[in-house]
């Protein structure tokens, strides 16, 4: 019961730090522009380029969840695509709330215990899908930041620091999971670190018990990462999927910048400098990163929209890419736990 209070209260103050850090920026940004111009920004943002905007975001969303059903689908696990799009909406939702999007993958796990996947082939499936959505992020930076040079160096200015951290720390995470899918040992010596350390805080209880679900789990786990090396189209087909994932979120941006009435740029300008955007601020380990992609918009598309509308234009794409994802994925908590009370009363 304390446990389940102490998580309650960390879930509220994310979202307090979330919707603070928001109101702090409506505040500067009021405070320094014409509220006026601001409003009829919004008011007059054309609504097929929204819709598109949008789009953008649930064709990520659709992506999300079509990506571990693919991968269950090659795995002979059987799936129904709706529950796998429903247990990505509750990863994001959970992702977005939670310190360095911390508390998605977990929250799935149990949701897709729930049906009928195992622990190790569903926590294969979300690190063979976090291993290719990092892999899509370097790989369409390094070339987008290749192609579109000055570009880049004309608008992120001092940003350029935190875009080469933001790369290190990407590039980090590709070879730790590799680590992880290659050497059962490094993955074992993580387990049993952790089931010490839960024994010694009295969170497991029976020791030995925890021990060997978790040596089943890991067999599962690389018996599954196994599979796929085995299959290299595979492999390739879940990257590319993931590269049509990360294109579909990097190009709302576009829509927004057409959608208020800007011509100058092409849509290769745009994703280069939100793709940039998103690695920069990737290693901030706030939830959703807030306050650095804010901040970070500023930066970077400075040059791209005038000053009196570009709050609008921040507004509007933090909207379709972060808090839609709140809203969605709430939404998607209270089915999955709806459909899992009716299926336990069923029961």
């Amino acid at each position: 019961m304390k446990g389940s209070n102490k998580q309650a209260i960390k879930t509220m103050l994310n979202i307090m730090l979330i919707v603070g850090t928001f109101i702090i920026v409506i505040y500067f940004a009021l405070a320094s522009g014409d509220i006026k111009q601001i409003v009829n920004a919004l008011r007059g943002i054309h609504k097929g380029w929204l819709l598109g905007a949008i789009g953008c975001f649930m064709l990520y969303a659709f992506f999300e969840g079509f990506i571990t059903y693919a991968f269950f689908r090659f795995q002979k696990v059987k799936t129904m695509l709706s529950s796998n799009i429903t247990v990505g909406l509750v990863g994001m939702y959970y992702s977005s709330i939670t310190p360095a999007a911390t508390g998605g993958q977990p929250i799935q796990v149990y949701s897709l215990r729930k049906r009928g996947v195992s622990t190790g082939v569903s926590s294969s499936a979300l690190a063979v899908k976090f291993f290719c959505w990092q892999c899509a992020v370097l790989i369409i930076g390094i070339f987008l930041w290749a192609t579109h040079t000055d570009l880049v160096k004309a608008n992120m200015h001092g940003g350029i620091v935190f875009l080469v951290i933001g790369f290190i720390v990407n590039a980090a995470m590709v070879v730790i999971v590799l680590l992880l899918a290659i050497s059962r040992n490094i993955v074992r010596a993580i387990v049993i670190f952790a089931v010490n350390i839960g024994a010694k805080l009295r969170i497991v209880k029976d020791k030995a018990m925890t021990a060997s679900k978790a040596d089943a789990a890991l067999e599962d786990f690389h018996a599954s990462v196994n599979l796929l090396t085995k299959e290299p189209f595979q492999f390739i087909v879940l990257f590319l999927l993931s590269v049509c994932e990360v294109l579909a979120l990097m190009s709302a941006i576009y829509f927004v910048y057409r959608g208020l009435g800007m011509r100058t740029h092409h849509y290769s300008d745009l994703l280069t400098m939100q793709t940039m955007l998103h690695i920069a601020a990737s290693f901030t380990p706030l939830p959703g990163a807030s306050g650095a992609q804010e901040g970070g918009f500023y930066l970077f598309f400075g040059s791209f929209f005038p000053d009196n509308i570009i709050f609008a234009a921040m507004f509007v794409w933090r909207f379709v890419t972060y808090y839609l994802s709140i809203i969605c994925g709430f939404i998607a908590v209270l089915i999955d736990n709806a459909s899992r009370k009716n299926q336990s009363i069923r029961s």
